[in-house]
């Protein structure tokens, strides 16, 4: 039988600056080369529709679909997505659009900002949960979730905000509550078209990079954007459409690897990585 139970929570957050310090610690284009993928792995029917992607700290790879709290594990490198886990049984249903792993925590959050945390199960197994209401989903359309570690709060980036239409928006939601509310991440579009990423780019999943920068994925405009922790853009990246039909999940391995899912879109859906460029590889 599953244990579910809403929590009460100060997960409240509103818009305005964020007070953090910049972070310019290189860009994306620097230490990557997106041209040259180190592999691929075309995903099965049951993750056609990839929509969030985690990283565990050893380095275990899990994603989960857009319309049932399903989580799978995906192992790129033996070709394989082998167990999965579920909140709920029949899984819980709803629009999920993130997921992130926080010890042995996984939170996973739908488009209209419920947050769901369980633990890792067996194969087949269920997961007991607590959800909770962020109530960003008045204004907020949540597609993207990550921890950030040296904060210890949750990111969760709006697709699209009812306000503040001129930034794209990052909420930052602490752990504990005790903290109290803290101010989102706003990034100017107007900054966008000078790192020649569209104006019009709408978030599909936001990832903490190892020198702790932000990275912002769209399934729109299919490209990258980083930023710093002021909301500065410090670099954008245009993706292959024929690569990347549809990203949609976006994270982080242990050493540094990148990992972009991609949903099924008139191609199958999969999973790319990039191994990030040793010094002298990387550029100037």
């Amino acid at each position: 039988m599953t244990r579910s139970f809403f929590f009460r929570s100060a997960l409240l957050l509103t818009i305005g600056p964020t007070s953090a310090s910049s972070q310019q610690a290189g860009i994306l284009t620097d230490r990557y080369d997106f041209e040259s993928r180190s592999g691929r792995l075309p995903l099965p029917g049951r993750l056609d529709e990839i929509s969030g992607l985690a990283i565990t700290s050893d380095g275990r790879i899990f994603g989960h679909d857009d319309e049932r709290a399903l989580v799978h594990e995906i192992d790129p490198h033996a070709g394989d997505v082998g167990k999965r886990f579920a909140a709920g049984d029949p899984p819980i249903t709803g629009d999920f659009e993130g997921m992130t792993i926080v010890g042995e925590r996984f939170f996973l959050v739908t488009s209209g900002g419920l947050l769901y945390e369980l633990r890792e199960a067996t194969d087949r197994a269920e997961s007991p949960y607590r959800a909770s209401d962020t109530g960003l989903g008045r204004e907020c359309e949540v597609e993207g979730l990550d921890h950030d570690a040296r904060e210890d709060v949750l990111l969760l980036a709006c697709k699209t905000t009812a306000s503040a239409r001129d930034h794209l928006v990052i909420h930052r939601l602490p752990l504990d509550p005790a903290r109290g509310r803290l101010e989102p991440i706003l990034v100017p579009r107007s900054q966008l078209s000078e790192h020649g990423i569209a104006a019009d780019f709408q978030p599909s999943a936001v990832a903490v990079t190892p020198t702790g920068t932000l990275v912002l994925t769209s399934a729109t405009v299919e490209a990258l954007v980083e930023i710093d922790r002021e909301g500065n853009v410090l670099g954008g990246v245009r993706l292959s459409r024929g690569r990347h039909p549809q990203p949609e999940g976006l994270a982080f391995g242990p050493d540094g690897t990148l990992y972009i899912a991609d949903e099924q879109n008139g191609q199958d859906a999969r999973l790319t990585w990039y191994a990030r460029l040793s010094p002298g590889e990387a550029g100037p």
